[in-house]
């Protein structure tokens, strides 16, 4: 059989049986896509393999469609609980190397053989590249070594984490609906949505004065959509004139609202029933002509005679004003007579095939930019260097595009759809190969070096995995969705994430990933040569 053939009926064979075996469920838990790591496994004891580089594509399209997703929360999130994640990442990190340190000492283990313990216990690829890098300027002899101690305690890291995540709400008792309750509202606090709320003109100075009039130099940051002046409801443009006893529809932040009251009059309830020619529609932004422009460039009334009066982008809604800019992939509602409105709808939503569609050149080339950076040695003294690795550079590379949305002048809109697909699919290619690799080697080295390093690797593991959660749930208190997410950010645990997201609804164990990853990569680099050179000189 062609080799090529071979290894591609392999790999859709683990994928078929995986993804099987993560839909079993028991009380309500299932593996999910973590299942096609057991059935690799398996496949791995027996010989068979997938080629690295299937493995390596799999890991790189994953980190990219999670930074996508978490890039436009990432700096706000970052901004706000920065030295958190760092503290846990150094937590977690810090206290796996030094229980490697102790193991180290008691079990007379080389320095070649902890440090790869070490980043297998912790799951990290990119620190065994800069190991072996260590290693081979020190000592080449022992180079093979850290890759044996990383292959004893990787197995056990990733199928733990996974398991971990999967049943720490049930052990901590913190339901998951509870807590993505309670992220809403701490949200809702934090990122208040905007209301309407109806004005009577009670307020002198508004007679015969035109909208732009009334609330000059945006004194408030609130937008008018609708006029009832007498039986007569009809859509607010810049140029309508207001009366005493008008009733006017405002939209905006609550405290924006509050000052209206002095700017136009009382707040009432009254019915605002718009006439048949009158429409309120929300449209997704998917039209390139309209993006990248501010809402005072566009003129949108002089254009189109509507008013735009909500915009919504990555869950938040913005008070539209003149500054705003229009995103691919914008939810806005517009108020205008209804020929109107349904030619604006038609413009924004573009052809029909739109929303569906990916910016394809830019993102291959958030990719290869990601690749390059992944690759290019950071020197920081006395000889030591780290790289992130390709998927360090591209996950890095993806949050910077989903923050900013374009890359130079292309812009890059990726349906949630298909960030859904590569994600998934991207995970499964690389549980596919770790899992072989793990399989074809766990029995083999078990035998030679027998089950006090696996236990040596599992104490390391388990235990800085303590460390963060007693960090994260007693001292920072965090939302347990946000503790799962940084926790298998600083294991580098991609499968324990995708466990985490099939629990919830929320892209927030996702943003606490993006927020620790980072930092918490670059500790273990650092931790993991530094246990080269100190243990050299210790033992």
């Amino acid at each position: 059989m062609n080799p090529l053939t071979e290894s591609m009926f392999v790999l859709f064979a683990i994928l078929t049986l995986g993804a099987w075996i993560g839909q079993w469920s028991w009380r309500g838990i299932s593996l999910g896509t973590a299942g096609v790591l057991f059935a690799a496994l398996v496949f791995g004891h027996f010989g068979l393999s997938v080629p690295k580089e299937v493995m390596d594509f799999g890991l790189i399209l994953f980190v990219y469609s999670v930074g996508l997703t978490a890039g436009p929360s990432f700096f706000r999130t970052f901004r706000r609980r920065g030295m958190q994640f760092v503290t846990l990442a150094f937590v977690i990190v810090g206290s796996g190397a030094l229980l490697t340190a102790v193991i180290a000492y008691l079990l007379k283990l080389s320095p070649a053989l902890a440090a790869g313990l070490y980043t297998g216990a912790l799951t990290c690829t990119p620190a065994l590249a800069a190991v072996l890098d260590s290693l081979h300027r020190l000592s080449p002899a022992d180079a093979p070594l850290a890759s044996v101690g990383y292959g004893i305690a990787y197995p056990f890291s990733m199928i733990s984490m996974v398991l971990l995540i999967q049943f720490l709400p049930t052990l901590l008792k913190r339901p998951v609906k509870t807590e993505e309750k309670k992220w809403l509202a701490e949200k809702a606090i934090e990122s208040p949505g905007l209301v309407a709320q109806q004005f009577r003109i009670t307020n002198p100075n508004c007679e015969g004065r035109s909208v732009a009039e009334v609330n000059p130099r945006r004194l408030a940051q609130v937008n008018l959509s609708r006029i009832k002046h007498g039986d007569q409801v009809f859509a607010a443009t810049p140029e309508s004139i207001l009366h005493l006893g008008d009733v006017v529809m405002a939209v905006g932040l609550a405290d924006e609202l509050d000052k209206m009251t002095l700017l136009l009059g009382e707040q009432t309830d009254e019915r605002m029933d718009v006439n048949a020619e009158v429409l309120s529609v929300d449209v997704e932004v998917m039209d390139e002509s309209l993006t990248g422009k501010t809402l005072a460039g566009m003129r949108v009334w002089e254009q189109f005679t509507v008013v735009i009066t909500r915009i919504r982008r990555q869950g938040l809604e913005i008070a539209p004003h003149g500054n705003v800019t229009l995103e691919m992939g914008d939810g806005i509602r517009v108020v205008g007579e209804k020929s109107a409105v349904e030619a604006f709808v038609a413009r924004a939503q573009g052809a029909p095939r739109r929303a569906s569609e990916t910016s394809m050149t830019a993102y291959l080339v958030g990719l290869l930019i990601g690749v390059l950076m992944g690759l290019i040695p950071v020197p920081l003294g006395q000889g030591v260097t780290v790289k992130l690795g390709m998927a360090g550079g591209v996950f890095l590379t993806s949050l910077l595009i989903g923050h900013f949305g374009r890359i130079g002048p292309y812009r890059l809109y990726v349906p949630p759809a298909a960030k859904n697909l590569t994600r998934e699919l991207g995970l499964m290619l690389f549980l596919a190969g770790a899992g072989t690799n793990a399989g074809a080697h766990l029995v083999d080295v078990l035998k030679d070096q027998g089950w006090v390093l696996l236990l040596a690797g599992a104490v390391i593991t388990l235990l800085s995995s303590l460390a963060g959660l007693i960090v994260m749930i007693k001292i920072y208190k965090l939302n347990l969705l946000s503790a799962m997410g940084a926790l298998t950010a600083a294991m580098t645990n991609p499968p324990a994430l995708a466990s985490a997201n099939n629990q919830t609804e929320t892209d927030l164990p996702s943003i606490a990933y993006a927020s620790t990853y980072p930092v918490a990569l670059i500790f273990k680099i650092l931790f993991a040569q530094a246990l080269v050179e100190i243990l050299g000189r210790l033992l």
